[in-house]
């Protein structure tokens, strides 16, 4: 019988949990630690019947995973990585990989010279019909790649911001907290971006960052995209109220995503081709078909992909420099709204 891979969770916040509940249901991976060096999190592993450790240092010194997950906070993340790559153990690291691309770099050329594998948690991408989206795509489906418009508009109520006062701080604004989702996720349907140009607005409630940004962002292959966020907007269109992919917001029968090609356009999530049947032509009838896809759990899917990562017998999927890729389009996103200026992306 093949042993199970043994995966150890840093960070036992929301995302922690949520990977934990994963690995619960994930075929041939177990949990084998938890390390939280708070009392909530001591306390959550004696509750889970699970090892418990302060740190990474002191958990590598008794243990040695398969793997480990990272849902460390965000300003930890590339020291903890830096551990796990002098212990040589592969690593899932949340989003985003690091507070700065500069810090990500460091990472990602410390486990690439040592042949650690990196995955950043963008699991987006791990859902299935982001995959069957993909294969409509590369099958020239849509023609040449021309536009693409991702919307990501939400209202997040006053409690939300009371609970955790940090989230009212500058850096904290929904371009860094949401906006890396779906930025993730249109470099992946769409391939690398160029340039980026954007303008963001102070928060109306009197915050240090912004609640209402947009950006035009230009792709390698020629398309443009335009994408805009907000969290002060009521609204059916985002990911979190259209994709159904998370339980804790209620659905919607909406796109957030739509991508233009010179034979047709595909909106996202409801997987829909918009094509002419015949000749192309705006006086001409224009047909839809919906596409069926599989329904799974992506963060299950993510985990999955992780242990087959660790076995030898798939690459990632989110590698740490896609990781970096994304993290340096919000930047120059954030650079570019304050300086007024396009921000044109190292290659």
């Amino acid at each position: 019988m093949t042993p199970s891979i043994r995966l150890v969770i840093a960070g036992t916040g929301l995302i922690g949990k949520r990977h934990i509940a994963s690995i619960a249901r994930c075929n041939g991976v177990e949990l084998s630690a938890i390390v939280d060096p708070s009392d909530a999190g001591k306390s959550y592993a004696a509750e889970m019947g699970m090892p418990w450790y302060g740190s990474l240092s002191e958990m590598f010194a008794k243990e040695r995973p398969d793997g480990v997950i990272l849902a460390t906070p965000n300003q930890v993340h590339v020291d903890n990585g830096l551990e796990c790559v002098t212990a040589r153990c592969p690593m899932l690291v949340e989003k985003p990989l690091a507070t700065s691309a500069d810090e990500a770099v460091v990472l990602v050329d410390a486990a690439r010279n040592a042949g650690v594998p990196i995955l950043v948690g963008h699991h987006r991408r791990h859902n299935p019909l982001i995959q069957k989206a993909r294969e409509v795509i590369d099958a020239g489906k849509l023609g040449q790649l021309r536009a693409v418009h991702a919307n990501c508009w939400m209202y997040k109520p006053d409690e939300y911001f009371d609970a955790a006062p940090w989230r009212k701080a500058q850096g904290a604004g929904p371009v860094s907290v949401n906006l890396v989702h779906d930025v993730d996720l249109i470099r992946y349907l769409c391939g690398d971006v160029v340039s980026v140009q954007a303008q963001a607005a102070r928060s109306i409630r009197g915050y240090d960052n912004e609640d209402v940004a947009a950006a035009v962002l230009q792709f390698e292959n020629g398309a443009i995209g335009t994408i805009t966020v907000s969290d002060i907007i009521v609204s059916p269109w985002s990911w979190e109220l259209t994709s159904r992919e998370n339980p804790a917001y209620p659905p919607t029968a909406q796109s957030c995503y739509l991508l233009g090609g010179t034979h047709g356009s595909l909106s996202l999530p409801d997987l829909t081709l918009w094509k002419n049947n015949g000749t192309r032509s705006w006086w001409q009838p224009i047909s839809a078909t919906t596409f069926p896809r599989d329904a799974s759990d992506p963060l299950i899917n993510q985990i999955a992909q992780f242990a087959a990562v660790i076995s030898g017998f798939e690459e990632p999927l989110v590698s740490g420099e896609e990781g970096l890729k994304t993290l340096q389009v919000i930047e120059s996103i954030q650079t570019s709204a304050k300086s007024g200026e396009t921000i044109f992306l190292r290659s």
